[in-house]
C-alpha cells in the first residue's frame, strides 16, 4: 500500500511541476507516461473484475483516468508542429471510446473488447511520444523514452497476467507475455551498459533489475490465485523504480 501511495504522488507531482517551456525531455516522458496508463487502465478494471484488492484498484482506475486526461492538457503546447498535432489528435479519438467502455458496467464480456481499445490507445500514445523524440535536440530524449516505456511494459505484463486469470485468452497474448518479457530485460541491458550513467542512475537501474527478475520469478509461478496481489504490488514496484529512472535521464 505504500508503494502504490508513494508512486501516485511522484506522478501527481511530476506532472503538476511542468513549467509552460517544458523541455523536449519533460514532452517525451509525459507523452511516454500515456502508454502506461493505457495499459495500467485496463490491468486495474480487470483487478475489479477479479476482486483483487477492489477499492484500490477502483482509486487507481479513476486516478489513471483523471490522470491521461490532466496530460492531454498539458500536452497541448507541447504538440507544436503538423506532425505532433496529427498524433496527440489522433490520441483524443483513440482515448474517447476506452473512457466510455472502463466508466460503464464491469463485466469478464467486455474484457476483449476493453483491452482491444486500450491497444487502440497504446498505438496512439507510441506514435506521440516517437514524434516527440525525432523531434528532440538533446540526447537525453531518446533515453528518457526508453526508459519510460519499461513502465508501460510493467503495467502490460500485469494486465495480460490478470486478464488470463479472468478467462480472457489467446496466442496472441501468450506471445506478448515473453515479447513483453523480452523487451523489457533488452532495454534495461542497454541502460545499465550506457556511458555517462551517473552513480544515482546506476543504483536505481540495479534496483530495478532486482525487482524486475522478482517479478519475472513471481510470474512462473502463475496459477495460484494468491499470486493476483503479489504480481499487481511487483508490477507497481517496478513501476514506480522506472518513474525514477525516467525522471533522473530528464535531469540536464
Amino acid at each position: 500500500m505504500r508503494t502504490i501511495i508513494r508512486l501516485w504522488l511522484v506522478l501527481l507531482f511530476a506532472c503538476a511541476a511542468l513549467p509552460a517551456g517544458a523541455s523536449d525531455a519533460e514532452a517525451i516522458n509525459l507523452a511516454g507516461q500515456q502508454r502506461m496508463l493505457s495499459q495500467r487502465i485496463v490491468k486495474s478494471w480487470v483487478q475489479i473484475g477479479l476482486n483483487v484488492q477492489p477499492a484500490l484498484s477502483k482509486r487507481q482506475l479513476d486516478e489513471s483516468i483523471r490522470r491521461f486526461e490532466q496530460n492531454l492538457r498539458v500536452l497541448e503546447p507541447m504538440a507544436n508542429t503538423p506532425e505532433a498535432r496529427g498524433a496527440l489528435g489522433a490520441l483524443h479519438l483513440a482515448w474517447a471510446p476506452l473512457r466510455t467502455s472502463v466508466l460503464g458496467v464491469i463485466r469478464q464480456s467486455d474484457a476483449a473488447l476493453v483491452d482491444a481499445r486500450a491497444e487502440d490507445v497504446l498505438s496512439a500514445a507510441e506514435r506521440l511520444t516517437r514524434t516527440l523524440q525525432d523531434q528532440a535536440t538533446t540526447p537525453a530524449s531518446r533515453w528518457v523514452n526508453l526508459s519510460g516505456r519499461q513502465r508501460m511494459l510493467s503495467q502490460r505484463l500485469v494486465k495480460i497476467y490478470m486478464l488470463r486469470q479472468w478467462g480472457v485468452d489467446s496466442a496472441r497474448m501468450r506471445d506478448d507475455l515473453e515479447s513483453v518479457q523480452n523487451e523489457f530485460s533488452g532495454a534495461l541491458s542497454s541502460m545499465q551498459q550506457r556511458a555517462g550513467n551517473t552513480a544515482e542512475l546506476v543504483e536505481e537501474l540495479d534496483k530495478l533489475a532486482l525487482q524486475w527478475e522478482w517479478l519475472r520469478t513471481a510470474l512462473a509461478t502463475e496459477g495460484a490465485e494468491s499470486f493476483r496481489l503479489i504480481l499487481a504490488e511487483g508490477g507497481d514496484a517496478v513501476l514506480e523504480l522506472a518513474h525514477e529512472v525516467t525522471r533522473l535521464y530528464q535531469q540536464p
